[in-house]
């Protein structure tokens, strides 16, 4: 049976996605970055920042999608690719595919983990070149672990996302980490994901009751696993370990969930040092590092 490729097409393609991924973690772990958690997140932030709210077939028209049979084996979006155990070969079907579809848009770039050699020598020979910039992929391990200290400064206290009064105060916490407007629509959407949990989306609230800071997390009950979307704080109430202490939160509370394991994705230290000494701090363990390949001549 031959392997095909097309783009996605409607609601029973993105079931058929979600279960890729969910089966996918089980062989990568903490080393496959594009988790159901991501997905849905980047789903779900597609259709509520468009005007009129997109469908889930109009967000991933521009999905490609590798099929063996009825399963889906290789996904193909504008910043990411993932292809199953044992057909890691398609990706050099997936480099020519992604630079056809970028070709009226400009280069196409890749993430790729360190000495991921197969995926390395498709790039090489396609005139990609490793770049100095990078990712960095952590993990906690909640097995073992014990309950973690949570130790606010006096008057601050934490609340979930949904129990807020004032929406637009989270919307720019959200803004803080990702640069992008958050609005109702996309936090509406947000909702409807599988991997949502209010508990896990948290903010610390001070004396006056405005939003100092910001720790959401997704839960993929399958895999055991939350992973860390956006943590962000006010410029104004840094270095007072509010950021830590609402991460340890989060920790125990996902813990309490039957998580076995937390998983987050930061830039490179060099540039953003203190979101990485915040991980470091709380004692998640390296798991790898993604570099982006660029071609030669750009």
């Amino acid at each position: 049976m031959s392997i095909t490729y097309r783009p996605c097409k409607d609601i029973n393609d993105y079931e058929k996605i979600r279960t890729f991924l969910e089966e996918s973690y089980e062989f990568y772990g903490t080393r496959f970055d594009d988790n159901l958690s991501l997905f849905e997140f980047q789903t779900a932030l597609s259709r509520g920042m468009a005007e009129p709210v997109k469908s889930i077939d109009d967000a991933l028209k521009n999905v490609l999608l590798w099929f063996h049979g009825e399963n889906v084996v290789g996904l193909l979006e504008e910043d990411a690719f993932c292809a199953a155990p044992g057909y890691r070969h398609i990706f050099k079907e997936m480099v020519e595919a992604g630079e056809r579809h970028a070709a009226c848009s400009g280069s196409r770039e890749w993430e790729v983990y360190d000495n991921d050699a197969d995926f390395e020598d498709v790039l090489l020979n396609k005139g990609y070149l490793k770049s100095e910039e990078y990712w960095v992929r952590r993990e906690f391990d909640l097995t073992d672990s014990k309950s973690l200290q949570v130790i606010l400064p006096h008057g601050f206290f934490i609340k979930t996302v949904p129990e807020l009064v004032d929406a637009q105060k989270v919307y720019k916490a959200y803004k803080l980490c990702y640069g992008i407007e958050f609005n109702e629509k996309i936090f509406k959407k947000m909702y409807e994901t599988s991997t949502y949990r209010p508990q896990l989306d948290l903010v610390v609230l001070d004396n006056e009751n405005e939003v100092a800071a910001l720790c959401s997390g997704r839960y993929e009950k399958k895999n055991k696993l939350v992973t860390i979307e956006a943590v962000s704080c006010f410029h104004q109430y840094r270095k007072k370990g509010i950021s830590k202490a609402l991460l340890a939160h989060l920790l125990n509370t996902a813990k309490e969930l039957g998580v076995s394991k937390a998983t987050v994705y930061t830039a490179m230290p060099e540039k953003y040092p203190a979101p990485n000494r915040l991980y470091e701090s709380a004692g998640f363990q390296l798991v790898g590092n993604r570099f982006v390949w660029k071609k030669g001549n750009d």
